[in-house]
């Protein structure tokens, strides 16, 4: 991708934040229940689950070609990189959480915002590696790629939030 403008980073997002609803509306609604179960529950605690590193991916990849169909050459291996770039994204900062003796699911009071920030950040690190890797964007890119993702998450969980499907706002 040659120097991609601000826009078409950001809509190389949108596939995987509208699979990342879809998602959060699967597991209000308990859609596919026999997948709900836990990767490790010891290392990344009951929440990361093989539902999501189906749903994710899956989704992201069916609507990557209406979202980029003029971007590039093959939208479904990019949806389907960065779905499961955001779900790795967010295995580390969990396995941290459980070292650390953090429940899933919360913060804790001690270093709150550094965690509410790990929390924002890790998938967007995945799906920025994903996108860099694929589309051989450079450094710049990649950041400015994460920091479109960081930005762009509070409102996504709020409207989440709004609509019944994300318990808390952040």
């Amino acid at each position: 991708m040659d120097n991609p403008s601000l826009w078409a980073l950001w809509q190389l997002l949108l596939p995987v934040f509208i699979a990342g609803c879809v998602h959060m509306a699967v597991v209000t609604c308990n859609v596919l229940p026999w997948l709900a179960v836990p990767l490790n529950v010891r290392l990344f605690g009951g929440n990361k689950t093989w539902r999501g590193m189906v749903i994710v991916p899956l989704i992201s990849m069916l609507v990557a070609p209406l979202c980029l169909a003029n971007e590039m050459e093959n939208p479904w291996l990019l949806g389907a990189a960065t779905g499961l770039g955001y779900m790795l994204g967010e295995l580390p900062n969990s396995a941290l959480k459980r070292a650390l003796g953090i429940a899933p699911g919360t913060l804790p009071a001690r270093g709150r915002w550094l965690f509410l920030f790990l929390d924002q950040a890790d998938s967007g690190l995945g799906v920025a590696l994903a996108c860099g890797w694929l589309l051989a964007l450079d450094m710049r890119q990649v950041l400015l790629l994460l920091a479109l993702f960081i930005l762009s998450v509070p409102v996504i969980k709020l409207a989440l939030y709004s609509l019944g499907l994300k318990k808390s706002r952040f």
